[in-house]
């Protein structure tokens, strides 16, 4: 995989890189839930490649339907598809990506279903996954030939990324 061969060019990145992984046994998210704070990061930063990588990966072995999967790609989220938890969950990757923290509110709502050890889980996983879309998507790695591609998932309408991406330019223009 591309990310590693590039990382192991450099032994200091790839010991630090290995050392902040959270992809054990030993987590305290469910591998569901796992997977929908590393797609939704991932495709929050554009990181085409590592959504990919995970949608290949671990999707069916995290229960990841096809229209899971495609509802991490949805800007904003489309609360009828999440469970209470799981919406509380995509709500807190959307506001540290958004802004870097929690209201007071949200936080209250993640830990309604979120036991401490797993708020902190999300929050490092939240945050090495941006290291990994800064790496990938800085390098330029090129999409690994079996991974998934966000446009077999993007559905158009207006709660899909295009639609989001032309507010978004157009609130910076202003």
């Amino acid at each position: 995989m591309s990310l590693f061969l590039t990382l192991g060019q450099s032994a200091r990145a790839w010991a630090k890189f290995s050392a902040g992984s959270l992809l054990d046994e030993d987590s305290p998210l469910s591998l569901r839930e796992r997977e929908l704070v590393i797609n939704r990061t991932c495709a929050l930063t554009r990181c085409e490649y590592e959504w990919g990588v995970h949608v290949w990966m671990f999707a069916a072995a995290a229960g990841l339907s096809r229209g899971d999967v495609a509802g991490t790609l949805e800007r904003p989220i489309d609360p009828s598809r999440w469970s209470d938890a799981e919406q509380a969950l995509l709500e807190t990757v959307d506001a540290l990506h958004d802004r870097s923290t929690l209201s007071d509110d949200q936080f209250d709502r993640l830990k309604t279903y979120f036991e401490p050890a797993q708020v902190f889980e999300i929050f490092q996983l939240c945050g090495f996954y941006h290291q990994v879309a800064f790496i990938a998507n800085g390098l330029g790695l090129p999409l690994e030939p079996a991974g998934a591609r966000f446009e077999e998932y993007w559905q158009e309408g207006p709660r899909s990324p295009h639609s989001q991406d032309a507010a978004v330019e157009d609130e910076l223009a202003s």
